[in-house]
């Protein structure tokens, strides 16, 4: 879960996970809505009366939430908003060896920002031999890691990048077929990533079978900061049909798609033309 800095997007996310309406929060505290929304917007924020209100409000879903809550560290916060049955008990959570968050931390916020961005991603299509799969890719800065997501219309993917050494490791899920996808990726251009070149591992049509294509990403547009901002635009994105006529890619990506074997591709990092 993506954790918000701004008072306006925590409120935003706390509302959300409380089950509680903009509307019904200002009856609740005694304000028009449409004070509601300037606090929602970011460009008020409530006196120090109303945000004890608030708080007061939000803890009858939220239990523990006070005032502290929105300038709390991300953790904290996270651990008041987040569903207590979405939480990781005790057993079940995942560590990773050797380290490789804290090394991924690291290079994140050494050469993450070359990344951060709104990308098209191409690959050959699993389902339909000849024709090339294109989807929109958002990777943005979340909790010191990369937050990414990818779909088309029908679908979408969300999971983490790891930044290592040169190569990017994604790991994603999507929630109504529970399916994962894998990418590694070869290193972006500086100072800033346009065309990425690497391998994508998931499953085939009917779940069945996995497989794997060269992939290329082709930056469309930088992040603006603004989280909600970008994920809606990135959801947007989405509505893109998943699957188009290798004539409508760009040459570039048909250049690293059509070029030699599988095993051959995937390393030999490319550069748009």
């Amino acid at each position: 879960m993506l954790i918000p800095e701004d008072f306006a997007g925590r409120l935003r996310l706390a509302l959300n996970q409380a089950n509680i309406s903009p509307a019904a929060l200002g009856a609740a505290v005694g304000v028009d809505k449409s004070v509601v929304s300037r606090w929602l917007s970011g460009r008020v924020r409530p006196t120090q009366h109303n945000l004890t209100r608030i708080a007061a409000v939000l803890a009858q879903g939220l239990p523990g939430f006070t005032v502290l809550a929105f300038e709390a560290p991300t953790s904290e916060f996270r651990a008041l908003v987040q569903p207590l049955a979405a939480q990781p008990q005790s057993g079940q959570s995942l560590a990773f060896p050797f380290a490789v968050i804290e090394s991924a931390r690291r290079e994140t916020g050494r050469r993450g920002v070359e990344y951060f961005g709104a990308y098209l991603m191409y690959y050959r299509s699993f389902s339909q031999p000849g024709r090339i799969a294109r989807m929109a890719m958002m990777l943005r800065p979340a909790d010191g890691l990369i937050e990414a997501r990818y779909g088309a219309e029908g679908f979408t993917f969300q999971g983490w990048a790891l930044l290592m050494l040169n190569r990017m490791y994604l790991v994603l899920a999507e929630e109504r077929f529970e399916a994962m996808a894998f990418l590694v990726l070869n290193a972006g251009q500086q100072p800033k990533a346009r065309f990425i070149t690497g391998i994508l591992s998931g499953p085939a049509e009917g779940m069945l079978v996995p497989t794997a294509s060269p992939v290329a990403l082709m930056r469309q547009r930088d992040l603006t900061g603004d989280g909600e901002r970008d994920l809606e635009a990135h959801l947007q994105d989405c509505h893109l049909p998943p699957l188009i006529d290798a004539s409508e890619a760009p040459a570039s990506v048909l250049r690293m798609l059509g070029a030699g074997s599988l095993m051959q591709v995937p390393f030999a990092n490319g550069e748009e033309t």
